[in-house]
């Protein structure tokens, strides 16, 4: 009998053992890729909400996670209110206060009876590469009537992107630079990520580049080097790349075991939950704490299939309803889901005034093993609602080129100064659709179904041959 009962304990044990195995096998190691920064938002969050909200792209971040209350929309509201109405805002400025305006659910085309978009893309000619990079990021963050013959378009900013890349594939904040840098090339890589889905000029090539340029300048403890290794040029590398479809987390960007993600961790001040510039700093500061912020939420959305100026889902009425509970409740629209929408659908930009134009369309939806459509149409009309891109010749490159120098800080004056959406260096980078959260391929479901049948073998075996 007692023997009965330990042959009976070695059979229910070998069953349980071989359970596990199956487990274990068909489970996905990259699913483990995936990196989960939702407390680090949250704690940074509060870092900012400790004192008045004075950031434009921090309020921005802060809208896109739904942890403003409405009463900090509606302080917020007025700081841009007063900005607006003392003076003629211009240059980053005037693109941080679009983006902070959208983020809070105004509308930057009639925001106290001035049209913003309009003086963006009435600008002749920006200062700088940089300066480029923040416009097409502004006059993205929705869908805006946008005169195809004005000076400042969104396809004619990504050809002067396009054509300001430099021979070592990156990009410099001048248009006289000899060597590229990483903050540069992180912003151009997201003002180019909110372009690649739409209109005349294939920016796929510049994109590939840029993404094979970050992968040479990682270093070896997965962050970045600008002026010395540091949080700022690190978190501006990780927002272009997942502006443009790559997950920073996976593949070739990680090293000795961590990533650029994991890397912000390295800078983070124990005290107060701020960062540091650099590891060696001897306290956090506003500034770093801003870009790691924003790489952080980022990440985040890209997991959920959204992008950091992706703002065409958030409207007045949502603006309010980002987890108030405050008195201010006139501000919200409980009918209304959140203002933070993942996945929007596919931005439009109107052009006017255009003759004929043949669209393409390529939608890729899976960011590894990739399914294409094309749908190709010839539409003659005046007016052109271009829903991606349209293959058109690239403008030359010419190969200019320098870097400025900067203080001891990065020239990363701001989130903006070193603004922030392609998949691997050898995919086409088009339009991207994410539609997972953890980087798994469908060829995970194979190994996962070969693993399990391994692991039935193995039951098999081992009863045969052990009697258990």
């Amino acid at each position: 009998m007692e023997r009965r009962a330990v042959m009976v304990g070695k059979k229910w044990f070998g069953i349980l053992w071989g359970i596990v195995l199956i487990f274990v096998l068909s489970f996905p190691s990259e699913s483990f890729a995936a990196v989960s920064v939702s407390k680090d938002i949250k704690n940074t969050a509060s870092y900012f909400k400790s004192s008045a909200l004075n950031s434009d792209f921090a309020v921005a971040a802060l809208a896109k996670e739904n942890l403003l209350t409405a009463n900090e929309i509606k302080q917020y509201r007025k700081v841009l209110t007063d900005r607006v109405n003392a003076k003629k805002v211009t240059g980053t400025e005037l693109v941080k206060t679009i983006i902070a305006l959208k983020a809070i659910g105004e509308d930057p085309e009639n925001f106290q009876k001035q049209n913003l978009i309009k003086r963006v893309y009435d600008t002749a000619a920006e200062s700088s590469v940089t300066g480029y990079a923040y416009d097409l990021i502004a006059l993205n963050t929705d869908d805006y009537e946008i005169p195809s013959d004005a000076p400042n378009t969104p396809a004619k900013i990504a050809a002067k992107l396009v054509d300001a890349e430099l021979p070592d594939g990156g990009w410099s904040w001048s248009s006289s630079a000899k060597n590229s840098d990483v903050d540069s090339t992180g912003m151009v890589l997201t003002a180019l990520g909110t372009y690649q889905d739409k209109h005349d000029i294939d920016v796929n090539q510049a994109i590939r580049d840029g993404i094979k340029y970050l992968k040479a300048a990682e270093k070896e403890n997965a962050s970045f080097d600008n002026y010395g290794i540091n949080s700022c040029t690190t978190a501006q590398a990780i927002i272009g790349l997942v502006s443009v479809g790559v997950d920073p987390t996976t593949r070739d960007f990680v090293k000795k075991g961590t990533n650029p993600i994991s890397a912000l961790s390295t800078y983070k001040d124990s005290k107060n939950g701020g960062y540091k510039w650099k590891t060696t700093s001897e306290s956090s500061d506003s500034f770093s704490t801003e870009q790691v912020f924003q790489a952080l939420v980022a990440y985040d959305l890209f997991l959920k299939g959204d992008t950091l100026y992706n703002f065409r889902n958030i409207s007045r009425s949502h603006a309010g309803s980002t987890g108030a509970t405050d008195s201010d409740a006139e501000d919200k629209d409980p009918g209304k889901s959140p203002g933070h929408s993942p996945a929007a659908a596919p931005p439009r930009v109107v052009e006017k005034h255009t003759k004929e134009v043949v669209t393409k369309t390529n939608t890729i939806t899976n960011t590894k093993d990739h399914t294409i459509t094309h749908n190709n149409t010839t539409t003659k009309t005046n007016t052109v609602e271009k829903p991606a891109a349209a293959k058109k010749q690239t403008p030359a490159k010419t190969k200019t080129a320098s870097n400025a120098k900067k203080e001891d800080k990065p020239a990363t004056a701001t989130a903006a100064d070193q603004a922030p959406p392609a998949e691997d260096a050898q995919q086409e980078p088009k339009k991207v659709v994410i539609t997972k959260t953890t980087g798994v391929s469908p060829v995970h479901g194979w190994v996962g179904s070969l693993s399990a049948g391994a692991g039935v073998i193995l039951l098999i075996i081992r009863k045969k041959f052990l009697g258990v």
